[in-house]
C-alpha cells in the first residue's frame, strides 16, 4: 500500500484501486480520468451516516456536471461502514492495489487530468461550508475546460 502523506495540490494522483466496503463494485481512479473526482477521506467512522449525508447531497448535485464522488472509509475493529447511496471504498492495508492517506478526514478534488486541485484537510463537519463554496468555483472551472476543449 502506497502512501501519500506527501501529496499536494498540482500534483497528479497515483492510480488505485479499492473494493467497495458494503458490497458490489470495487473502484479504479484511472477509470475516471476525464471526469472531475471527489476523494472523501474517513476518519473514525462507525455508522457515521448522518455525518456524510450533506456530502452526499453535495456530490450529488453535480452528478448532472459528470463529478464522480467516492467516500473512503478505513475501519478499526468492529466498525461498520456507512450505507451511503455513493460509493464507499474500503481502504485496506492488505488490498495491494490500494493507497492510504493521512492525516484523516480530508477532501480531495482530483481533476479531469488526474492532477490534485484542492485539498482540504479536518474535520468534515466544521468544513463543509469550505468544501461546498470551493466545489462550486471548481465545478464551474472544470465545466468552462470541458467545454473550451469540445471546442478545439
Amino acid at each position: 500500500m502506497k502512501s501519500t502523506e506527501t501529496l499536494a495540490p498540482g500534483q497528479r494522483v497515483d492510480d488505485f484501486s479499492m473494493p467497495s466496503a458494503i458490497g458490489g463494485w470495487g473502484q479504479r481512479l484511472s477509470e475516471q480520468r476525464g471526469k472531475p473526482v471527489m476523494l472523501v477521506w474517513l476518519d473514525r467512522c462507525d455508522q457515521c451516516e448522518e455525518e456524510l449525508v450533506r456530502y452526499q447531497l453535495l456530490a450529488e448535485s453535480y452528478a448532472l456536471d459528470h463529478l464522480v464522488a467516492w467516500f473512503i472509509w478505513a475501519p478499526r475493529k468492529n466498525d461498520r461502514p456507512p450505507k451511503m447511496r455513493l460509493p464507499v471504498l474500503l481502504n485496506d492495508r492488505k488490498w495491494s492495489q490500494s493507497w492510504g492517506f493521512n492525516p484523516r478526514p480530508a477532501i480531495m478534488l482530483i481533476n479531469n487530468d488526474g492532477v490534485l486541485d484542492h485539498l482540504m484537510l479536518g474535520d468534515l463537519s466544521a468544513h463543509y461550508d469550505e468544501t461546498e463554496k470551493t466545489l462550486a468555483q471548481w465545478m464551474a472551472k472544470q465545466q468552462l475546460q470541458a467545454s473550451a476543449e469540445n471546442e478545439k
